[in-house]
């Protein structure tokens, strides 16, 4: 249904008319709309009330970015379509916002309800449509284009406004409005619309306020009752259904899931390669070294260099580093190849895909059982198994139930804190004696507490120990006031660590 010509408070309440919603009877949030302007110009009418005017004017900091009083202020209800009505009889440059706020910010973090789409038309930039006034624009390309009718058509001045009410739609629409709103402007940016101006936060100008760069009279050219619902928008304008998305969105997921599981798998690769070579190096030099002392002096250098050369190569190790490896591991034979001989006979002619096998290496080495048994790299797979197994057994030695050696440690030194502290000793001493901050020492602190039944050994010994202090003095018939001075117990203890 079309309506006769409408003023600025017509329009702007048709858009914000879910301002007074409230979702429960004991709600108490109002919402907030904004009106932006220069608030310092002459001829505008200044805010009655909850805005310090000579701050606006005087503190920077409360102006924000802006320059010159052009502000954006937020209101309540009663107030902003007060300030609207007045900007709508003739005001220069008055903009208001098409959603609403739920406090004085308009950012879009605040955004309490979306209202209406705005499409911001600035088709005399182009220069096929330069010279057609707003209503010839819009009845003779705009128009046609549309798949649905606007609910407003206003003339901003110099371009135009197409605006699409919308049912009412809380901010948790957010995702789905911008969505809607990309591809409304996106349909129509070959007529001028600005794909800047589609923001939850967008601000348009007030209908009857003038356009100061035209000196033009913002105008409603046509205005119908209708509005539509997001569900009613997205299927007309988004290509894909809802279902379309979540498979869409669990099919990518999948994905990223599989690239971190291979990205996973490829750093454990890499990490592989590092320790081997780490242990070819100790191997290499461990080589090196017995059979200088044996007197073979040549015959294997160039393939022992090839060799780190290769596995270095693979676990992506610059070539200046390499290059000084190389050097290096050449300069301990008795008799080294000269530096020429051992940069260029050695290194490998390309990056291969496999590397040479450590079987391979040992033979192409000559590694001899005698020399396997001061190895750990260069080893067959009987002596290899062998020392996994010592590594394990040792490991399992270094454990004390279920604990690493780290943990063996931290756990000594919580347990050195609950004795200490049962001494009566603070943080200070106790950081000092056990080599640690008191920042480690306090979160050893939060750690018992959680934990407590893990330190209940402790705890039992300490108590033990308590009492028969405890026993001891009374039998010297010892004040009880100086026992719990002297000896806290453990509840003592515990509101220390709280504390």
């Amino acid at each position: 249904m079309k309506w006769p010509i409408m003023d600025a408070k017509d329009v702007i309440s048709y858009i914000h008319t879910d301002m007074d919603k409230k979702y429960r009877p004991q709600d108490e949030t109002e919402c907030h709309a904004a009106i932006l302007k220069d608030w310092m110009r002459n001829d505008a009418v200044l805010p009655e009330q909850d805005v310090d005017v000579l701050r606006l004017k005087y503190d920077d900091a409360y102006m924000g970015s802006y320059e010159n009083g052009f502000h954006d202020l937020c209101f309540r209800q009663d107030l902003f379509f007060r300030y609207v009505e007045q900007a709508g009889q003739g005001e220069e440059d008055v903009y208001f916002s098409i959603n609403s706020f739920w406090n004085t910010k308009r950012t879009e973090a605040n955004i309490r309800h979306l209202n209406a789409f705005a499409i911001d038309y600035d088709y005399y930039k182009i220069s096929e449509y330069a010279d057609l006034s707003p209503a010839e624009m819009y009845q003779q390309h705009i128009k046609p284009s549309l798949v649905i009718d606007p609910t407003f058509v206003i003339d901003s001045g110099r371009g135009l406004y197409c605006i699409y009410c919308i049912e009412h739609a809380p901010y948790t629409c957010t995702g789905l409005y911008k969505a809607i709103y990309s591809k409304l402007v996106e349909s129509q940016e070959r007529f001028g619309a600005d794909p800047k101006a589609m923001l939850t936060t967008q601000v348009i100008r007030v209908p009857g306020s003038i356009n100061s760069r035209s000196g033009r009279t913002v105008a409603v050219l046509e205005a119908k009752d209708q509005r539509y619902t997001l569900s009613e928008l997205a299927h007309q304008f988004l290509p894909y259904t809802r279902q379309q998305v979540r498979d869409y969105k669990r099919e990518k997921a999948k994905a990223a899931f599989g690239q971190a599981k291979k990205a996973a798998a490829g750093k454990r690769k890499a990490n592989r390669y590092q320790s081997e070579l780490a242990e070819l190096e100790s191997d290499l030099i461990a080589l090196i070294s017995m059979r200088n002392d044996v007197g073979i002096t040549d015959g294997y250098r160039e393939v022992l260099l090839y060799l780190y050369w290769e596995r270095a190569a693979k676990t992506k190790m610059e070539e200046e580093s390499i290059t000084k490896k190389i050097l290096w591991l050449n300069s301990l034979f008795t008799m080294p190849l000269t530096e020429k001989e051992a940069l260029s006979r050695c290194r490998p002619a390309q990056n291969y895909r496999f590397l040479t096998a450590r079987e391979k290496m040992m033979r192409k080495l000559g590694v001899t059982d005698e020399e396997q048994g001061k190895l750990k790299f260069l080893v067959n797979r009987t002596l290899r198994d062998s020392l996994r197994q010592a590594k394990s057994r040792k490991k399992a030695r270094i454990k004390h139930k279920g604990r690493t050696a780290a943990q063996e440690a931290r756990y000594n030194r919580r347990c050195a804190l609950l004795k200490g502290l049962d001494q009566g000793l603070d943080l200070q001493a106790l950081s000092q004696s056990l080599g640690v901050t008191k920042k480690t020492l306090r979160n050893d602190c939060k750690y018992i507490l959680s934990h407590h039944a893990e330190f209940a050994a402790v705890i039992k010994a300490i108590k033990q120990a308590l009492r028969h202090t405890i026993k001891t003095l009374r039998a010297e018939e010892t004040h009880s006031d100086y026992i719990d001075e002297e000896y806290p117990n453990y509840q003592q203890i515990d509101y220390f660590i709280r504390r």
